[in-house]
């Protein structure tokens, strides 16, 4: 009985040893703030990163004869780009593959020469122009950039709102200043002189900017960076009695923020994301009931990083490796299966080809998408 035993260990541990042969250890970084004011956008690109690595350990990807195995390091950048490049370097020295990340733009640039001197792959939702503008083969952008999203936020204003006067802040920070940039050529294009203020996060004057605003009576402010101004701008604003429309972009897109807002975003409230949403695609509802079950309402940026890690996948199941050598000359070369998003096409520079904007309303505390809005 001893000696059968024997054997039946030994023949188990031999069955171990080829399984692991047959198996291959894909680990993909995903970096963006997961505590602080921000911390429920990096939590919603670590869930939607997380939902599709799910569905490909269950799907059983085979790369070169052997079955990938999916996982996730996740690391704090705290939206800050010094906490961001120090996170870069832990996922590199880990041995990541693959990059998902960060989510600011001013934490995502100053990154991306740490993972290019790796050779590693860095994908994110930035919309600052200048990540794809570095000169970095392996940076690439999942989503429309400042360009066509700053453009869309003017226009929701002039086309849409009928502004005849107007107000423009921004964070002072680069995906701020870079939305702000595109607002305001449109604005100038359709002849509108807009109030303007850039303000610093950390010694913004409430009072004072409401009534600059207040004076100028502007009929729509359009806001340009993230929420801890953005909602603090808006609550200020509501509280003086300002009723212009509010527009912003997606940093403050998201139910969560809607609801930081206690009733003040609860109407006459625009903003946009920059990402096709769940409800295009008959893939999308099946995202949305996983996500929901284990990690409660998707936020805007979960579609996105669970579209960017399925890319990843098929990027290396096409190239035959997982060696970011062989794999990301892969993902200039042809278009990709977009869960959520439908066809995901990369250009030289990194970009999305063809990135769409949507523009959501708050109505009634609810986000809803517009369509046909001009």
């Amino acid at each position: 009985m001893k000696v059968l035993s024997q054997k039946l260990i030994g023949l188990a541990v031999v069955l171990l040893v080829s399984a692991c042969s047959r198996q291959v250890e894909v680990k993909i970084g995903v970096v963006a703030p997961m505590t602080g004011n921000l911390a429920h956008n990096g939590k919603s690109i670590a869930g939607g990163a997380q939902i599709a690595v799910d569905e490909l350990n269950e799907e059983g990807i085979y790369i070169q004869g052997k079955r990938a195995h999916f996982s996730l390091m996740i690391e704090d950048d705290k939206a800050n780009p010094e906490d961001g490049k120090a996170a870069a370097q832990r996922l590199v020295d880990a041995g990541v593959v693959a990059v998902y990340g960060h989510f600011n733009s001013g934490v995502t640039i100053p990154a991306a020469p740490i993972y290019a001197k790796a050779g590693i792959p860095q994908m994110s939702a930035s919309t600052n122009p200048q990540y794809t503008r570095m000169g970095i083969p392996s940076a690439f952008r999942i989503g429309a950039d400042d360009i066509e999203q700053g453009t869309t936020l003017g226009r929701i204003a002039v086309d849409k709102l009928k502004a005849k006067t107007v107000f423009v802040v921004d964070d002072a920070s680069l995906f701020g200043l870079g939305l702000a940039a595109e607002v305001l050529k449109v604005l100038e294009s359709k002849k509108i002189v807009p109030g303007k203020e850039s303000v610093n996060p950390l010694t913004v004057d409430y009072p004072q900017l409401v009534k600059k605003i207040s004076d100028s009576k502007s009929d729509v402010v359009i806001y340009g960076g993230d929420e801890p101004v953005g909602l603090g701008l808006l609550k200020a604003m509501r509280a003086a009695g300002i009723t212009a429309k509010f527009v912003t972009g997606d940093s403050m897109c998201d139910a969560a923020i809607i609801k930081s807002a206690a009733g003040n975003a609860d109407r006459g409230y625009f903003c946009t994301v920059a990402g096709v949403p769940p409800s295009w695609l008959s893939g999308g509802a099946a995202f949305m009931q996983k996500y929901r079950a284990k990690f409660g309402e998707p936020g805007a940026m979960s579609p996105i990083s669970y579209d960017g890690i399925h890319v990843y996948a098929q990027a290396m199941q096409r190239a035959g490796s997982i060696d970011p050598k062989v794999f990301v000359p892969e993902m200039k070369k042809t278009s990709f299966d977009g869960k959520i998003q439908g066809t995901i096409e990369f250009d030289a520079k990194g970009d999305l080809k063809d990135g769409t904007v949507v523009i959501y309303e708050s109505v009634g505390g609810s986000l809803t998408e517009q369509t046909n809005i001009f």
